[in-house]
């Protein structure tokens, strides 16, 4: 086996194994954290969900890109508390690094646009019909930042 197949199985072995400990508890266990705080097991298998499908992202991209050298920490799904603060050199390097990924793997064939898919508690669309709502969630976090800055005066742009 290759170390990847080596991981993937290992990888399959241990969530299998929280699979099985989720069934055995409660809702309300579902959202304990440690006694001295931190996440929620909910939270934890939410950020096992998220960093896997980014790291799968960051496949695509390498796939579609072969000039890729560099991932950023959240792009591989961790963005650990007691890092160094961003520079606004990172952060605009992050941006950077979003919109080429989207420019690169957003655009999808016209039988993957045709798929439905469900989103738990969202409803089940198209990926088609789906897409603008994903992109203007995007947007709306760009408005949120900017209005970020405009409610503390540090817009560049002013009021």
């Amino acid at each position: 086996m290759s170390p990847v197949s080596d991981a993937t199985a290992d990888v399959d072995a241990s969530l299998a194994h929280l699979q099985d400990v989720l069934t055995r508890i409660s809702d309300a266990d579902l959202h304990l954290a440690t006694p001295g705080g931190g996440w929620t097991v909910a939270q934890v298998v939410s950020h096992i969900s998220v960093s896997a499908l980014v790291w799968l992202g960051n496949m695509e991209r390498l796939r579609r890109d072969p000039d890729l050298r560099f991932f950023f920490r959240e792009e591989v799904g961790h963005d650990a508390l007691g890092y160094p603060p961003p520079s606004v050199d990172l952060a605009v390097r992050r941006v950077d690094s979003t919109r080429s990924t989207l420019a690169l793997c957003l655009p999808v064939t016209q039988e993957v646009a045709g798929r439905s898919v469900e989103i738990p508690d969202l409803g089940t669309m198209t990926v088609a019909e789906w897409t603008p709502l994903i992109v203007g969630h995007l947007q709306s976090h760009v408005a949120q930042a900017e209005d970020i800055l405009r409610s503390r005066d540090a817009h560049p742009d002013g009021a």
